[in-house]
């Protein structure tokens, strides 16, 4: 397929980009000192984009209202965002190596500036004794319990004020324009939305008025050719997400409509705003802004971009309408610029993953392309719990700045046992870097548990990867990298036989001991999937016993998929107790039925996954489960409430009675058991006990089963090093 779209120069306001392909902002939390001077991390993180080709980068936000929102500061007036406010020449400094590496390799670079995160700030600074505040009386997003007071007036406008030095200091760093945080429901969107903004009385009461004034304020210090990219919800969606009765009782049946997004992008425009960047939703739907590996590929684009721009060709409105929104694949991101709903398409995670995407595209080298995988658990959990943003499946963003792949020295005979997505970075890894590997893989193909999850329809993301994955082998075959499919490694097959050995073989499965279990149909998960999803004869109702991303992927899937009547059961308080919030939101939604993966009402669930939380199965009897139900248990369907890191103290957490449960008996066919796996590491405790090879390691599921970004990450780390 030939790309021309994607690689026409066109304009934003007098800034002229070499391409149609922009960086989305993704923010840069830690990526700076304490005071906010840009770190080398950040400097080398955005000069790999601009090499990859982008024809516009963004920054992640930086907020300008220290001082007002506490939720920006830490201890002794630190923050972990990077700051560009006040008159610090350190700071500038930073900035200026940052644009300056950048602009060589033919890339713009903006700056997102942001007015803060009001009420969906950490709820921290509060108990410590902070005053939190908001455009209204607000709650806290993370502890509802906590309050948000309204700012002032004369506070806002102090705002607008620091927005327009911030984007004076980036003109003079060597910015090319500015890009406003006005979505998502931030501060700037909390003052110029429904939802949030209910004052009655001031200039702010008008819910335009602050997005104008800081445009206004911004062409006033900086000139009215400085360029301004306005990111906006065209709609919050919350109505449509979750329907009248909680739209009313915990959004005041409030929110920006979509007509009334378009006549906001018509006076942002009228104030100075030269392109507009468009998507849809805010925290409370994080899955809208933040589409996970669920959604269908330009999920909303042709609802909200081109509706805007539409709107802009009816109005004669000479603004240009950027698109957002699982554009990932080369194909979907061609077709929404031939179509006419866009002038430039923006990518945030695939250039995580890939940031050459753009050369390999324009070069026809798509096969190449390193696909994101929708998981959100480098890219957003990393800096939610402390660190920095990277990315699952590519071990080198956000590590730019120290991890280098160097050809070695001294040449090793390297045994990796497992082609999952550890074993395989491993090898590949490996095998660049000049050692002799062999991969050793027990089935006939690569990709191990990511292959197994590939099976369900909603993972088409994974599937997406695994046949990148599956080409990159293949193209380091050719350059010496061995493959043994279908061997079975064990102690005696290796030992004394190679330098190194890498132990990525994967965890083992086990059914629980429950009374009855053989007097009820059972199958564990994993096995259930590799085949494929196949259902016994006559099997109506399915019980699944396990409440984390597995169970309920499955349970969704064969509601989705199989139209089965589906119960799931599982331990924890709450449902998928580590999956990451966008992710963990949308499956909720999706079990609930009120959304699908194409986001269409016709896709909906018929039937709702029936759920019991905090509850234990006791025993089974035919077709029956017996299961203890606590009775305090909470709503599972709360996919608005997000789950705060357990290092984060919540003081108005309730604890359940432990005692205070009721009996239930379920009905079913077909019990699956998604209660997770144990790490395989019997073959590594063997090899290390005779001292197999001089260097001998274990990594992914085999030495601690978890997410994708540890093993691939793990991986690397070992190869790099050998």
């Amino acid at each position: 397929m030939v790309f021309e779209k994607l690689f026409e120069s066109d304009f934003i306001g007098k800034c002229r980009l070499k391409n149609k392909i922009i960086m989305a902002p993704v923010g840069n939390i830690n990526m700076a000192d304490p005071s906010g001077r840009p770190l080398n991390k950040m400097i080398e993180y955005f000069i790999e984009r601009a090499k990859g080709g982008a024809g516009l980068l963004i920054t992640g936000l930086v907020p300008v209202s220290y001082g007002i929102d506490p939720t920006l500061s830490e201890e002794n007036n630190t923050t972990y965002f990077p700051r560009i406010d006040g008159s610090s020449r350190t700071r500038l400094c930073g900035w200026m190596d940052l644009t300056s590496g950048v602009k060589p390799y033919g890339a713009k670079i903006f700056i997102q500036l942001s007015a803060g995160l009001g009420r969906v700030g950490s709820p921290e600074p509060a108990l410590k004794g902070k005053i939190l505040r908001s455009a209204s009386w607000n709650r806290n997003f993370y502890i509802p319990q906590v309050p948000h007071l309204p700012l002032s007036d004369h506070k806002i406008k102090k705002i607008v004020t620091m927005m327009g030095q911030s984007a004076a200091n980036a003109k003079i760093s060597g910015f090319d324009g500015v890009h406003l945080h006005g979505h998502e429901g931030y501060l700037m969107d909390q003052l110029t939305s429904a939802p949030w903004n209910r004052r009655k009385f001031g200039r702010y009461r008008n819910k335009f008025r602050f997005g104008i004034d800081v445009v206004r304020e911004i062409k006033k210090r900086c000139g009215e050719d400085f360029p301004i990219i306005y990111r906006i919800d065209l709609t919050q969606a919350l109505q449509e997400s979750y329907g009248n009765e909680v739209f009313r009782k915990r959004f005041h049946g409030k929110e920006r409509n979509i007509e009334e997004g378009l006549q906001f992008c018509k006076s942002l425009y009228e104030a100075g705003v030269d392109a507009f960047d468009v998507d849809k939703g805010c925290y409370d739907n994080w899955f809208w802004p933040h589409p996970p590996s669920y959604f269908d590929d330009a999920i909303y684009v042709k609802e909200m971009a081109g509706r805007l721009k539409g709107f802009f060709e009816r109005e004669n409105i000479d603004a240009k309408v950027i698109a957002v929104g699982k554009l990932g694949k080369p194909e979907m991101a061609e077709e929404v610029l031939e179509n006419g709903w866009a002038d430039f398409v923006m990518l945030g995670r695939p250039l995580l993953a890939d940031p050459y995407w753009p050369v390999k595209v324009k070069e026809n080298r798509t096969s190449e392309i390193i696909h994101c995988i929708g998981d959100h658990e480098g890219c957003m959990e990393s800096f939610k719990k402390g660190g920095h943003h990277c990315c699952s499946v590519n071990p080198y963003t956000g590590f730019e700045d120290t991890k280098k792949l160097i050809r070695t020295d001294i040449v090793k005979k390297v045994a990796v046992i497992g082609a999952g997505p550890a074993g395989c970075e491993a090898a590949m890894t490996a095998c660049k870097r000049g050692h002799n590997v062999i991969l050793f893989e027990s089935t006939g193909r690569i990709g191990g548990q990511l292959f197994t999850a590939g099976k369900m329809a909603i993972k088409h993301d994974i599937r997406r990867y695994l046949d990148n994955l599956q080409y990159q082998v293949e193209l380091m075959k050719k350059q010496g990298l061995m493959i043994e499919f279908y061997r079975e490694i064990k102690t005696d097959d290796i030992a004394g036989e190679y330098d190194v050995i890498i132990c990525c073989n994967g965890l083992r499965t086990s059914l629980p001991d429950i009374d009855g279990i053989d007097r009820i149909n059972h199958i564990e998960a994993r096995e259930f999937l590799n085949k494929d999803l196949e259902l016994p004869a006559d099997t109506k109702n399915i019980t699944v016993v396990g409440g984390g991303i597995l169970g309920c992927e499955i349970a969704y899937s064969l509601a989705y998929e199989k139209r089965s009547n589906v119960t799931l059961v599982g331990r924890n308080k709450e449902l998928m107790p580590r999956t990451t919030h966008a992710n963990r939101a949308q499956m909720l939604w999706m079990m609930m039925g009120k959304g699908s993966p194409s986001g269409k009402e016709d896709d909906v669930l018929e039937r709702p996954v029936r759920v019991f939380n905090s509850s234990n199965i006791v025993r089974f009897s035919d077709g029956k489960v017996h299961i203890k139900a606590n009775r305090e248990r909470k709503n599972p369907y709360t996919p608005w409430k997000p789950l705060i890191p357990e290092n984060v103290k919540d003081p108005f957490e309730k604890k359940l009675d432990p005692d205070d449960v009721e009996d239930t008996v379920i009905n079913t066919d077909l019990v699956i058991f998604a209660t997770g796996g144990e790490a395989d590491d019997t073959l590594y405790y063997e090899l290390l006990k005779i001292d197999a090879a001089p260097e001998i390691y274990s990594i992914g599921d085999a030495r601690d089963p978890g997410r994708v970004w540890e093993a691939i990450s793990g991986a690397n780390e070992i190869a790099r090093n050998i």
